[in-house]
């Protein structure tokens, strides 16, 4: 007798990748290498991107051809090569970071925002007729996306010596009557004119962006600090489009923004919060936040509390990791990141005029662009992975975001 015929298999229901469920989607990801991880990214839409988990910070660094740009894991301790950014990162310095949105500038002096691994470019929309020249940059390493800030010819004592010329001119009393509120002797200086090549600009006028949390195009707020030997801190929101400077007496050396406010400490170890006032036509201006005063050239490592809302000096920063340099500071958790050592300050080269006089006249290098400064011991030590690079530009942390 012979056997029956099978019976057939029931039908397998298959599912497309784009109707995965988002804690699925997430799940995947996580469990990639770091060439993987961005492989998923370029392929998966905007909405599975929600899903994805928060990486460690990154960082970018010179590519090998003008048209890449090379970023470097924390976590997996390894390299890839992406797409620069164009015109964003093409021949661009860094010269800020937020988030994961870099500042950059080109030598022109031109600033923009961009985000460059995937390769999703979008430009802001125009907020000024001040002629091109002198403007910011951002990007963002991961998405692509990329806009512009208002050009510095904004600020009153900037102006550029012709719509297409190479040099800007700073007229200095106009500035030390806004820096310092009228009183013109506190200004150790000569008056007079001061004049820039726009190749300089972005090495000796510029020291560092930093931005509002997650800026967006057409939807942030920028803090601009001049180099030390004008001090002062400018201002710029999206919807304004011009570059504000604010008085500053002691002269601003780096800021970060927290809690809907741009935090200072300034060349005489103040910490100021700085915020808006007056609505959308308003200046910003600061407040002491109750000390965190440090003697110039003292080490000492000081945390604030939110909930006394006062500054108390500490040992040490325990299990947390501190990132510097031309980024906005980043402090991780190395309990949830425990790829990154606790106690230690990762830090990258921040002084970019320096960092090209370098490049340019082959000076001497006593410290490393990168490197890993322990507040325990006081060694410096390499990043694990790194490995040999290219040192210009200056790289520069970044925290990816890939929603």
């Amino acid at each position: 007798m012979r056997a029956p015929p099978p019976s057939p298999s029931p039908a397998v229901a298959r599912t497309g990748f784009s109707e995965l469920q988002p804690d699925l989607v997430g799940e995947i990801h996580g469990r990639l290498s770091f060439l993987d991880r961005l492989a998923f990214v370029a392929v998966s839409s905007a909405a599975s991107r929600d899903a994805l988990k928060p990486e460690p910070p990154w960082l970018v660094l010179p590519g090998d051809t003008p048209e890449t740009a090379t970023v470097f894991s924390l976590a997996d301790r390894r390299t890839a090569t992406v797409r620069a950014s164009d015109p964003a990162m093409r021949g661009h310095v860094i010269i800020g970071s937020s988030g994961s949105w870099i500042v950059t500038a080109d030598e022109r002096g031109r600033m923009r925002l961009a985000n460059p691994v995937t390769g999703e470019q979008g430009e802001l929309p125009a907020i000024t007729t001040i002629p091109f020249r002198g403007r910011m940059r951002l990007a963002n390493p991961v998405t692509g996306e990329q806009g512009e800030l208002p050009a510095i010819t904004t600020i009153p004592f900037v102006n550029a010596t012709s719509p297409g010329g190479h040099h800007f001119i700073m007229d200095m009393e106009p500035f030390v009557h806004i820096r310092y509120r009228g009183d013109h002797e506190s200004w150790p200086h000569p008056y007079g004119t001061f004049t820039h090549t726009a190749e300089d600009i972005r090495l000796w006028f510029y020291r560092k962006v930093v931005l509002s949390a997650s800026p967006r195009p057409g939807d942030y707020a920028a803090m601009l600090l001049l180099d030390s030997y004008f001090g002062a801190p400018a201002f710029a929101t999206a919807g304004d489009g011009r570059w504000r400077v604010a008085p500053s007496r002691d002269g601003v050396e780096d800021a970060i923004h927290h809690g809907g406010k741009f935090l200072s400490v300034t060349y005489t170890g103040t910490v100021e919060a700085w915020e808006r006032r007056g609505g959308d036509d308003g200046e910003f201006t600061s407040e002491n936040t109750n000390g965190g005063g440090v003697k110039k050239g003292y080490f000492e490592v000081q945390v604030f509390d939110e909930m006394t809302q006062r500054w108390e000096a500490a040992e040490d920063i325990g299990e947390l990791a501190i990132l510097v340099g031309v980024n906005s500071s980043v402090c991780v958790s190395t309990a949830k990141h425990p790829e990154l050592k606790g106690g230690c300050v990762y830090y990258t080269d921040d002084e970019i005029g320096k960092a090209w006089l370098r490049r340019e006249y082959g000076y001497s290098n006593s410290k490393p662009s990168v490197g890993v400064y322990s507040l325990k011991d006081g060694n410096v030590m390499s990043i694990p992975g790194l490995g040999e690079h290219l040192s210009w530009p200056p790289p520069a942390w970044f925290t990816p975001s890939f929603r």
